[in-house]
Order: C-alpha cells, then structure tokens, then sequence
C-alpha cells in the first residue's frame, strides 16, 4: 500500500479510531504533551494544544500577532511521508478570525528544497475543507521528490497586530493513484536542477492541466519525474506528460515498462526519441511561426477525435512537429491560421496508445479546450466519461453560496429585484436539461449526458447572474487590461463598445514599461509592436472618448519586462542601473534609488498627461522588487551618504538584525514615494482634473517593508486621488475582511478593490466574481476594478455581469 509510511505516523491519534485509507494525522492526540512532540513550532510561535470544536478533538495552533514581532506563525510536522501517489492532501480547518492573517501557506519539505503553496479559508464560523493540489505547488530550492517528504509546515503570515487561532483536524491524502485515480500527470520536477529557466513552465503547464481535468471531474494524480517507478506507473492507465523538456533515465525506464504493459500515454510539444517506437508516432523539427495568427486554432478531421469540438482556438506561437508513422498513427487535427487556412502541419496525431499535441495546451478558448481534453483522454480511456459525465450532474448548482441544485432552484429567485421573467425561464430550461442528464447517463450515453449537464449549469449561471441587480447610485466600474491593444482578435473600438454595453465606466490599459512603450514616446524606448499596430495610447482614448468610457494609463513602473531594446538594458547594465540582490545577482528591474531611473519613471508618466487625453495615470509595480532588492553598488554609496557615515559590513548591516536595517527600509521607501509624489505635482500643474491612481498590494502592513511600498502615506498626502489594492483571493469571506481594513487605511481616498478573477488560485468564476462585487458594495467601496480583460472575460465573464448587476438601472 502507498501509505505505509504515512500509517507508521498514526501512533499519536486517539486509540480506538478507525483511520481511514492516507491519513496522515487525525490531529487526535491523546494529551498537549504529544500533541507538542508531533507539531514543533517555530520563530516565536506558541506551541500547540489540544481542544474541542463541535465536540470533535482538534489541534489548536495559536496565532499570537499582539504584541510580538513574529512575521508568521508556524509549526512543523515531521516524519517521513510519500505522497508521490496522490494528487493531493486534504485537511479540515476554523479560523474564528482570519483579520489578522494576511496569508496560509502550507509547505512539503523534501531533499534541498521544498513544495509550497497558499490557502484560503471561506467561513469563519464552520469547518472548511481545504485541498491542496501538487499542481498548484511551486518549487523552492531542489526538492528530492515527493516520495520523500519529511517535514509538513503550516503558517499563518501575520497581517495585524491582533491574536488569532487555527483549528486543524484530519489530514488526509486524496487522488490516490489506483484508488479513485487512474490518470497520471508526470510534473517535470528534475528541471528545477537540469534547467531552472523552464521551472516556471513546466509548473504552470502542470497546474493548468489539473485544472482542466478537475473541471472535468476527472480524478488524477500528480507525479513526479523524481520518483516515478515502474511499480507506481503500473497503478495508471494513462499518464500525460504536459510540457516535459527533459525527462530523468529513470523516469524514462518506467514509461517504457507502462508502455510496454498497455499503458496509454498523452504528450505535449515533442516526443522524446525513446519513446517514439512504442507510440508509432514520430517528432520533426522546431516551427517559430512566421507571422503572428500562423498556428490560431485546431481543425479536427470529422470524426477523427469524438466528443472534440470541430475547431478548438489556440494561438501557439511555434509547435514541434508531430507526425504519423502510416498504417500505425493519423493525423486527428491540423493548425489552422487566423483566416481559417491550414498550415500545413499536424496539430495533433493519434496512435492506439498515444495522442500527441504539437505545442503545450493553453487555457485559452476555456470551454472548447476542457471539452477537447476530455475528448483527449476519453479516447485513451473510456471509463472516464462515465466519471464526466457523473461529476457534471454534480456540478449543476454548485453556484458560490448554494449547497447544490435545489438550494440554487429554491434561492435564486428570491434573489431577483424587479420584474425579471428571463430568471424564471432560465431556471425552468436548468430543471428540463438535468433531467435529460440523469436519463442519458443511466442510458449509458456518457458524453451525451456530459453535453447536456454543461448546458444545463450554464442556464441556472444565466439565473444566478440575471438575479442580480445593478448598485442604486453610481458605482466605479473597470477592468484592468494587460495589453496595449486590447483583447487579441478585436480593436479597441470593439473592446471598449462591449465594455460600455455591460455598463462599465472605466478601463485601465497598460501601454508602457519601465523600458518600453506601445505609443509614440521619446521618453522610452518604443515597442517593436508599435510599427506594427500603431500608437495603442491613441486608438484606445479615441474609443473611450467615443463611448464615454474613463480611460486610466497604466505603467508598470522599474520592471523592464520583455519588450526592452537590449541596447537599452546593455546601457542600463553599463550606467549601473539595474537592481542587484544581495548576493550580487542582477534582476532586469531599474533600481529605484538611481536618481536617472526615478526621472525615466516620471517623465514618461507626464508625457502620457501632456500628449493625450487621458482621465489618469496608474501606478502599477510601484515598489521594489521585494526584500532581496536593490543591494546594488550605487545603493550603498547613495545610502552611506543620505545618513552620513559608512557602513561596516555590506550588506549585512541592512540585513535583518543589522545595525542599520530600519534606516535602511525607510531610506527604500523614500524612493518609491517621491516618485509618486512627483507625478501627482508635475500632472497636476498643466492638467489637474487627471486622476493619479496606484495598484498596491492588499496588506499595507507587510508592504511598506517588503517592497517599500507605503500607500497609506499616499492617501494621507493627498498623493492619490484613488488607490486599487490588489485583493486577489478565491476567499470571500478573506475579501471582506480586507475591505474592513483597507477601509481606515485610505482615509478619504476612494479605494476601488482588484477583483482576480483571472489571478486567484482556483480561478474565481463568474460566481465568485459576482460574491466578490457584492462585498464591495455591503462595505461601500464605491467600486471596483478586475483583472484582466481577455478573451475569456469578454466572451463569458463580462456578459454575464452585464445581465445583472452591471445592468442599465
């Protein structure tokens, strides 16, 4: 049995209880004393106890924030552990008052590093079910495989000054491959060693591809290419193999055994040559498209994939080759362009035991992509449409706040202000089409049923959105939008009418960098997109003007991003411009201390004022990098002599517990304020009526000493005319809690909270949105703001508001 490892841990629950299969730890102890020895706290937190909660044992972990200056609280669990055959672990947790808690983040240490994710908690008032998903982790340092776990840490970061507790009972592990799991991803971890530039993608292409399978109700687990063994990849019928630029030999015996045993493989962007004659399908060479809109979507062959939509939109930027090997392979779909026209290349190619895509599978074109993966691996798999088809049913209702299907029928209409028929339809059509669901599932007609289910959750959304209603008085309503051109495949024009059909009355565009713009600048280095597209700035304020819409510039401030001239970085380099961390490694942001860096900032920000029409100017990464930043040779010298006197050892006496450190963060946060101060005065003396606005992150508190980011002082300046704190969070009752605070912090600044629906982990949903824009006005902020305008938003998310509460009054 997998957990073997994990029972031997179990001598420290409660005698009598039966444990279910992967427990980690009940979190029963028999008394504080073991209860203490299994859980060691660390940095000045409190120790554990025991409790009762609903008159069930649990472990209390206070979180003692008054009066002490721990940065966290957090307690480590050690043993050794393998969870290389789940996909997860999960864990019941209460938080009377999660106020003073900026961030839970849970850790896995293994080998020289560690798995590390965040958290959320719902309710304050019941017992959440938290899941922490391996794909969601990131890697620090270099972990030696999930297998060998040896410590679990829990932290609460502190975000006030204010005591709190933590709750904990049954950890558990989940997606236990051979039990509820017979689907595999294989996460390359052994890149964080071979090739630490891809780490950032291989993770992201692994959590993207548990999320689509999740959304499907597909049951996997998420492993890793440090620990995958024959006798592991045995308990799996298919594993897929998401972005995986190198395999480890080890890793590649074990998928030849699989293979070689009946094993069904998926595989993304290349086919390594070991596996090639196993599969009967071959690789060729690397493409870079040759114009943008090459490779735009997917044509299928008719009947080549069932269950696939007949065209899936992707917008790939280059493909490695995937070919069929004649009379054992086809081609199941070729790329098309961005006028419909085929490519010429294979988009996807099929075997008996193997489906291989040409690039990586994007999020992109959400709906039709989700459905295409279930197509994927229902080919390799039919067993799984069952699973689909069973878990879409489920899903009907599950609406943020509703318990399932017939609270959401129940509730949704006493929700509904006015005289709204489409509410009482849209319900009526939900009932029909589940009942169509449950007849086609126990009819056997699986991908049937999954169609019709999906329709169905959507007419109970359309309910749930229609039942909403726009806010009495006026209300600030915008989208960040982090192209310069707007939402690919659209103009400005297209983008902006939309937004003002749904109601919205602002949109923030983020047109320059710290060393590049997407306008006419002689301040900054021009994109190269600027000689193709044109002058972003004034496409999009012509259509804002036209359809009465605020437009906001946004910068982002020191990062130079990834459209910088490398001329202009060499001469950064050359002119000492660039940050430095503390041991000496160069980041391509401009340090904020460099008197011509601060003048690049403000200049360009005036220059947008003085050249367009514009209603403001929007700070965004207006700090430092964060506490490893700037530690730069200019730094020392401009600080030595801002304080008069030499320093004894650089950079230790800046460091924590030196000598010199709260000098030293106040000295940071100078820069970062005098740049903001700067603009608001040179704006405001040819155009006053521009408004000056910052995106900042949500705890003030960490911030003015992480990244020398202290907003609080720009309100009470008067440096601001608003502030957008950055409150991205899939928890609303985390969300609210953050509007209270923020609340006295700005003062009489208006502040209109950062909505993540595209930046939360998991993704909010229309749902969560909707929750979310509701806290805002039940803590009268006046408004809001989301991130970020794309294609998904305009095509799902913003509809959907426009229904309701974005609605005409």
């Amino acid at each position: 049995m997998l957990f073997v490892s994990c029972a031997m841990c179990l001598h420290a629950s409660e005698p009598g209880t039966s444990q279910p299969p992967g427990l980690i730890d009940s979190c029963r102890y028999t008394d504080d004393a073991a209860a203490q020895a299994a859980w060691r706290p660390m940095e000045g937190t409190a120790p554990v106890s025991m409790v009762t909660s609903d008159g069930c044992p649990a472990l209390r972990m206070p979180c003692n924030f008054s009066g002490t200056k721990i940065v966290r609280a957090s307690w480590d669990r050690h043993g050794e552990i393998d969870l290389s055959e789940c996909s997860g672990i999960r864990f019941e947790m209460r938080c009377p008052n999660i106020f003073p808690v900026s961030d839970f983040h849970i850790y896995f240490e293994s080998g020289a590093g560690w798995y590390t994710t965040s958290f959320s908690l719902e309710s304050t008032t019941a017992w959440n079910t938290i899941i922490i998903d391996k794909s969601n982790t990131q890697i620090e340092g270099k972990p030696a495989g999930w297998d060998k776990v040896r410590t679990i840490r829990i932290s609460a970061w502190c975000g006030g000054g204010i005591d709190t507790e933590l709750l904990l009972s049954n950890i558990i592990c989940v997606g236990v491959l051979g039990g509820d799991a017979t689907v595999a991803i294989l996460r390359a971890d052994s890149v964080a060693t071979a090739q630490p530039g891809e780490l950032g993608s291989v993770t992201s292409f692994a959590e993207s591809m548990g999320k689509m399978l999740r959304a499907q109700g597909i049951a996997y687990a998420m492993l890793s290419d440090l620990d995958a063994t024959r006798e592991c990849l045995a308990k799996a019928r298919l594993v897929i193999l998401p972005y995986n630029p190198a395999i480890p030999d080890a890793a590649l015996d074990s998928l030849t055994t699989f293979l070689e045993h009946g094993g069904k493989l998926m595989t993304f962007y290349g086919l390594h040559p070991r596996l090639v004659p196993l599969v009967h399908i071959e690789t060729g060479n690397y493409i870079a498209q040759k114009a943008a809109g090459q490779f735009a979507a997917l044509k299928f062959e008719a009947g080549a994939l069932p269950g696939a939509p007949p065209v899936v939109g992707q917008r790939s930027w280059n493909i490695i080759e995937t070919l069929p090997v004649p009379g054992a392979s086809r081609v199941l779909a070729e790329w098309i362009d961005a006028q419909d026209k085929p490519s010429g290349h294979a988009a996807m190619v099929g075997s008996s035991n193997c489906i291989a895509m040409s690039h990586v599978l994007l999020t992109d074109n959400g709906v039709n992509k989700q459905r295409l993966l279930l197509a994927m691996v229902g080919q390799l798999v039919p067993a799984v449409w069952q699973q689909a088809a069973a878990a879409g049913i489920a899903q009907i209702g599950r609406i943020r706040g509703f318990s399932g299907f017939d609270d959401a029928v129940a509730t949704i209409p006493r929700l509904t202000r006015g005289n709204r028929p489409g509410v009482a339809d849209a319900i009526h059509t939900a009932k029909q089409l589940r009942g169509q669901a449950q007849k086609l599932a126990t009819q056997g007609h699986h991908a049937e049923a999954r169609d019709v289910s999906g329709e169905a959750a959507r007419r109970l959304l359309d309910a749930y959105c229609q039942a909403q209603g726009p806010m009495a008085g006026d209300e600030f309503r915008a989208f960040w939008c982090h192209d310069a051109y707007g939402v690919e495949g659209m103009t400005w024009d297209a983008v902006i009418k939309q937004l003002a059909d749904n109601r919205f009355t602002a949109v923030f565009p983020n047109m320059l960098w710290g060393g590049s713009a997407s306008y006419f600048s002689k301040v900054l280095p021009q994109s190269p997109t600027l000689a193709q597209h044109g002058d972003a700035i004034a496409e999009c304020v012509a259509a804002c003007r036209k359809y009465k819409i605020q437009c906001h510039v946004w910068k982002v401030c020191w990062n130079l991003g990834g459209s910088a001239p490398e001329d202009f970085v060499l001469r950064m380099r050359a002119e000492g411009r660039l940050q430095m961390s503390s041991d000496g490694a160069e980041s391509l942001w401009l340090c904020p201390s460099h008197p011509a860096n601060q003048k690049l900032e403000i200049d360009a920000m005036v220059e947008v004022a003085r050249n367009y029409d514009v209603d403001g100017l929007h700070f965004d990464y207006i700090r430092y990098q964060g506490l490893e930043h700037c530690f730069c040779a200019g730094c020392r010298q401009r600080f030595e002599l801002a304080r008069g006197s030499a320093l004894t050892l650089w950079p230790n006496d800046v460091l924590p517990g030196g000598s010199a450190r709260a000098e030293w963060l106040e000295w940071r946060r100078s820069h970062i304020t005098a740049v903001v101060k700067a603009v608001r005065e040179q704006v405001h003396t040819f155009k006053p009526q521009v408004k000056i606005s910052a995106a900042v992150f949500g705890n003030w508190s960490d911030a003015r000493d992480s990244v020398a980011q202290d907003w609080k002082l720009w309100c009470e300046r008067g440096y601001l005319d608003f502030v957008c704190p950055m409150d991205y969070t899939p928890s609303n009752a985390y969300f609210t809690n953050l509007l209270r605070n923020q609340q006295w912090l700005t003062g009489h600044v208006p502040f209109y909270p950062g909505i993540g629906a595209s930046a939360t982990n998991p993704a909010l949903g229309t749902d969560g949105v909707i929750e979310q824009i509701l806290s805002t006005r039940s803590e009268g902020t006046g408004g809001f703001i989301i991130f970020n305008l794309n294609q998904s938003v305009m095509r799902e998310l913003l509809p959907h508001l426009g229904q309701g509460i974005s609605a005409a009054k």
